[in-house]
């Protein structure tokens, strides 16, 4: 009785086994126009494919040859630029090599349909198993998304063109990671590139101390080497968001003025952005204006014309004489003369200075430390905040020890507002074009385009540290082909947008990529990664509700960087593109919305 029980329950199973598969068969037909079954054997096939109703599974063709008909249709039926790699991707040596120690591989080209090349995608798996002597070719129509795609890729385009034309403005810019301190190179000047500055670089910091002491003038290169160290160049960041340098630099065989402004990009912590514009011939002219005068007062009278103020300092006795030139600074009542500048200076600022500067101001004009700045290369400048009509303006101080005049200072106030503001309008443009080109139109998390700068970074941390962890996880919607067909491309969107909300919900710590139509890439480090399983679990959890209720439904899988089996990135994603793939066939059923 015991015997006849088990054996029932065999076939009970072997009967759920085949609806099960025969629900996944269907499924997968759904998903594709075609899907060819290839006997390794004898090359002999069957082209099955979705009823008209979606309901049933049908024989569309049948051959003794799979590989001799492909060579016999593709001047037929394939785009005639895509022919030649389709042909040498389709000989049956290739295919099984393609496979061998893979679970997959696909294949972009087009097809000609009513005259025109239309996209399709392909796919190839080997069997698995015990009955591993057939091949499956699945065939769909992508020529939507790929255009959808062109069109997003020739948005990229033009925020990378944006980039480079603000760029222009610029000698150089440089773009540096400050975690692996690797960094990118982007020149408009013929000058600056003839310096040999490699165009990427793996140690922006260690090679700024060798540029400096080949290119940076003599008296400037301390300061500059104290100013670029990164502990020094990051604290001086994080009070003020950015900062200015103005130095000597070797440029076309002389030295030239240049300043250099470091700032953070908008919404990216983890990079700065640095750009270094020539100033020589504005630094100069003010030079020969200073030259050209006869007498120290001379002197400040013709620059009292290029600035708000300027203050002439006794430093032994700290007297001082104001010459100004603006109504608007006059209106802060300082007082033509007085006899205790740095008492003056630290009394009024509380009153005159924007509050977000007042300290970083407080200890510029300390005199102690404004002697040590002024030591230390003759002059100093700061750039802060000033309140004038009634709002916040920018302007800056620049201090000046006349020359073998060790007892005075001259102190000169310049309005910089109007070209503050512009620049800090270029840092905005610059950072929302560099986050529109690393963007996906539709979703907006990262592009492909992101995806592969994210990978080339991990790949090269993980030479740098064999102990580097990371972790991908791959996602695949199912059903997206049955939306569009049933619903129209705006509901497949809409559909698109649901699976991404729900992948950014649950790794909401780590980067999310839409790498294809229907496919998506999550790189775990950090707390993710030691969190991935739980993780994984809990998108799961969602996904099998959805699949329950007919909502947003993805396949998934992950996989871990091993040391000592992976070469890349791109070998973990192929593991974790297998498991996505397997859990795809635990998962898969027909959408129904």
């Amino acid at each position: 009785m015991a015997q006849e029980n088990s054996q029932q329950q065999n076939n009970e199973l072997k009967d759920h086994e085949i609806v099960t598969f025969s629900r996944l068969a269907l499924s997968l037909a759904n998903d594709y126009e075609s899907i060819y079954y290839i006997n390794a054997n004898d090359d002999s096939y069957v082209e099955y494919g979705a009823s008209d109703d979606g309901e049933n599974l049908t024989v569309l063709s049948l051959g003794d040859d799979f590989f001799t008909d492909v060579t016999y249709n593709v001047p037929r039926l394939v785009y005639k630029d895509d022919r030649k790699a389709f042909l040498k991707a389709f000989t049956k040596e290739n295919m099984i090599s393609s496979l061998r120690g893979r679970n997959s591989f696909m294949l972009d080209y087009r097809l000609i349909k009513e005259g025109r090349p239309v996209y399709y995608q392909l796919k190839a798996i080997r069997g698995s198993g015990i009955d591993s002597d057939f091949l499956i070719v699945g065939v769909k129509n992508v020529d939507e998304q790929v255009r959808r795609e062109m069109i997003a890729a020739a948005e990229s385009r033009i925020y990378g063109e944006i980039s480079m034309a603000l760029s222009s403005r610029y000698e150089v810019i440089y773009y540096i990671d400050i975690e692996t301190n690797i960094f990118t190179q982007y020149s408009s000047s013929n000058e600056y590139a003839k310096l040999g500055v490699s165009q990427k670089g793996e140690d922006f910091f260690s090679s700024a101390m060798v540029d400096i002491d080949k290119y940076i003038d003599p008296e400037d290169r301390e300061r500059m080497k104290k100013a670029m160290d990164k502990d020094n160049l990051l604290d001086m960041l994080s009070q003020t968001g950015a900062v200015s340098f103005n130095y000597k630099q070797q440029l076309n065989g002389r030295p030239q003025y240049v300043t250099m402004t470091v700032v953070r990009p908008k919404n990216d912590a983890n990079r700065i952005v640095m750009g270094v514009m020539n100033i020589d011939r504005h630094v100069r002219r003010e030079q020969a204006a200073r030259a050209a005068s006869q007498t120290y007062s001379q002197i400040i009278q013709a620059l009292a014309k290029l600035y708000e103020v300027i203050y002439y300092v006794d430093l032994e006795t700290d007297h001082y004489q104001e010459y100004s030139s603006s109504d608007k600074y006059a209106k802060l009542d300082v007082g033509a003369s007085g006899e205790d500048f740095f008492g003056d200076t630290q009394r009024n600022m509380k009153r005159d200075i924007y509050p977000e500067d007042y300290p970083i101001m407080v200890k510029a004009l300390d005199k102690k430390q404004f002697m040590r700045d002024l030591e230390a290369t003759g002059s100093t400048s700061i750039t802060y905040r000033l309140m004038l009509d009634g709002r916040a303006q920018y302007v800056t101080l620049f201090a000046l020890r006349p020359e073998n005049d060790p007892h005075h200072v001259i102190v000169a106030v310049s309005n910089i507002d109007a070209a503050k503001q512009r620049e800090m309008q270029f840092r905005a443009e610059l950072g929302a074009a560099i986050d529109l080109a690393n963007k996906d139109a539709l979703t907006k998390v990262k592009n492909k385009l992101a995806y592969n700068t994210a990978t080339r970074e991990l790949d090269e941390r993980a030479a740098a540290d064999p102990k580097t962890e990371y972790a991908v996880v791959v996602m695949d919607i199912n059903g997206l082909k049955y939306i569009n067909d049933t619903q129209g491309h705006n509901s497949g969107d809409e559909y698109i947008k649901e699976c991404c909300h729900i992948i950014c919900t649950v790794f909401q710590h780590s980067p999310v990529f839409r790498i294809g139509g229907d496919e998506f890439a999550v790189l775990l480090t950090g707390e993710d990664y030691k969190n991935r399983e739980d993780l994984l679990e809990k998108f799961r959890k969602i996904i099998t509700e959805n699949s329950k209720k007919g909502l947003a439904n993805l396949a998934s899988g992950m996989a871990t960087f091993d040391i000592g089996l992976d070469r890349n990135v791109e070998a973990v994603f192929e593991r974790a593109d297998k498991a996505m793939y397997d859990n795809k066939r635990l998962f898969k059923g027909r959408y129904e919305r």
